[in-house]
């Protein structure tokens, strides 16, 4: 239905999502880093939260949104999860680092409501080479978004070290 393929800026690794309403309301310092293990991804109502394993430079990132479940594309990512999302408006922006313009998002197929974001991660431990510049794209991200009844977080594949990292880390 709708896609969003680019090259984002990423700083302090990682991204959010968010509408404008809700954009900023969630303490993810304590939402996300105070949780054991807490995971690569987190939801609040309205907004999203997740870690790429780069910390400072260009990643890939595409997201598509979808009317149903497009399929887990486990063959091509070494960690994939899904988390439950309670949408509050239907209009979702990508927000990067500080003072950066937020990217609008193709319009949530059912309004607000009920959806499932699984989150797609390929490279993440190659973003540990030393030798790495800033715009050296090693890691890739896909999220789907689609309209879902609420759902317990599942954990589909984590392959990679950084993805047991912040999946299992106590």
């Amino acid at each position: 239905m709708g896609d969003f393929p680019a090259l984002v800026d990423v700083h302090y690794g990682s991204l959010r999502l968010a509408d404008i309403r809700s954009e900023g309301r969630t303490d993810w310092s304590q939402e996300f880093f105070g949780r054991r293990p807490p995971g690569l991804i987190a939801t609040a109502p309205g907004e999203v939260f997740f870690i790429t394993s780069r910390h400072t430079g260009l990643v890939e990132l595409s997201i598509t949104i979808d009317e149903a479940d497009p399929g887990a594309e486990l063959d091509a990512y070494e960690d994939v999860v899904e988390v439950p999302f309670e949408a509050v408006a239907a209009e979702l922006k990508l927000f990067l680092f500080d003072g950066v313009a937020p990217h609008a998002l193709p319009p949530l197929p059912a309004g607000p409501g009920a959806y499932r974001i699984r989150y797609h991660c390929r490279g993440m431990d190659e973003t540990r080479n030393p030798d790495l510049k800033y715009d050296d794209v090693v890691d890739e991200y896909l999220l789907q978004i689609w309209p879902a009844p609420a759902a317990p977080p599942a954990t589909l594949k984590v392959t990679s070290r950084q993805g047991r990292y912040w999946m299992f880390k106590s």
